[in-house]
C-alpha cells in the first residue's frame, strides 16, 4: 500500500497551485523524483522523496491538475500500479482510477542550473514565509523588488512588494551569518511565484534562500525524506 499523503505532498510542492502542469516522474523503486519548468521558463526546480516505494520507470504527466483531482476522491491508503507505462492504476478499498500517462518526450526539457558564486544567504523561517504570503495577498501586486540595506546589527535583505507608483508593502530579514558582502539593488522578481513556493512548502525542517546579484533567486527546503529546490530568474524589462 502507498500513503497517498506522500504523493499529495510531492504533487503540491511542484504543482504550486497550477504553476507546473507537465512533468516527468522518475522512480528507481526506492525513491521518486522530478525536474520541472514552468511555461514562462523563468522557474525551474526539482523535488525528490527518498525511501519511498513506487513502481520503476519514467512517467509523463500532462495534466497534474487532473491527477490531483482524481487522487482527491480516494482514501489515504492506496494501491499504485502502472499498466504498460501507459496508465496509472490507482485504487483504494472502494474505487479504482485509471489515469492516462503522456509520452515523456512531450514533457518540456529542464535545463541544468549551474551553481553561482557570490550569493546572499537567508535562513528561512515560518515568520518570513507567512509575512510574504500575507503581504502579497494584501497588496495584490505582481512584482517584488529585493535589495540590501544596513540593519541595526547586520546587513538585511529588504523585500518590497509593489512599486513606487503603486500600493506596496516592505519588510526586511537578516542576512545569514557568514554570507557574502554583495549588495542587491532592487532586483525585480515574480511575487506570485514566490508566494506559491512559500505557500506549498510549509512546516519544513530547514529552509534557505539564496539571491545572486545577477538576478537569480533560489529556494531550498527539507522535510525529512523529501527535499525541494526552486530557481527563479529575475523579471525582464523592469
Amino acid at each position: 500500500m502507498t500513503d497517498k499523503r506522500v504523493i499529495d505532498s510531492f504533487i503540491s510542492k511542484y504543482h504550486l497551485g497550477g504553476t507546473i502542469e507537465r512533468i516527468k516522474w522518475v522512480s528507481d523503486g526506492e525513491s521518486l523524483k522530478a525536474d520541472f519548468i514552468n511555461d514562462s521558463q523563468n522557474l525551474v526546480g526539482n523535488i525528490k522523496v527518498k525511501d519511498f516505494k513506487f513502481p520503476n520507470g519514467e512517467f509523463g504527466i500532462y495534466s497534474t491538475s487532473t491527477l490531483s483531482k482524481l487522487l482527491g476522491i480516494l482514501e489515504n491508503e492506496i494501491m499504485f500500479q502502472v499498466e504498460k507505462n501507459a496508465k496509472f492504476i490507482i485504487a483504494d478499498t472502494n474505487m479504482d482510477i485509471k489515469f492516462n500517462l503522456a509520452d515523456p518526450q512531450v514533457i518540456p526539457n529542464v535545463p541544468k542550473i549551474n551553481k553561482t558564486e557570490g550569493n546572499i544567504h537567508i535562513k528561512v523561517n515560518e515568520e518570513l514565509t507567512t509575512r510574504f504570503i500575507k503581504s502579497k495577498d494584501a497588496v495584490g501586486e505582481e512584482v517584488v523588488y529585493i535589495s540590501t540595506r544596513d540593519g541595526f546589527t547586520s546587513k538585511e535583505v529588504l523585500f518590497n512588494i509593489g512599486s513606487s507608483s503603486s500600493n506596496s508593502v516592505s519588510f526586511a530579514t537578516n542576512v545569514a551569518e557568514g554570507s557574502v558582502e554583495e549588495d542587491l539593488d532592487n532586483i525585480p522578481f515574480n511575487a506570485s511565484i514566490i508566494k506559491e513556493i512559500f505557500k506549498h512548502n510549509k512546516n519544513f525542517e530547514a529552509g534557505w534562500v539564496q539571491i545572486n546579484p545577477k538576478g537569480l533567486i533560489s529556494f531550498t527546503f527539507k522535510f525529512g525524506s523529501l527535499e525541494t529546490s526552486y530557481y527563479l530568474v529575475r523579471n525582464q524589462n523592469q
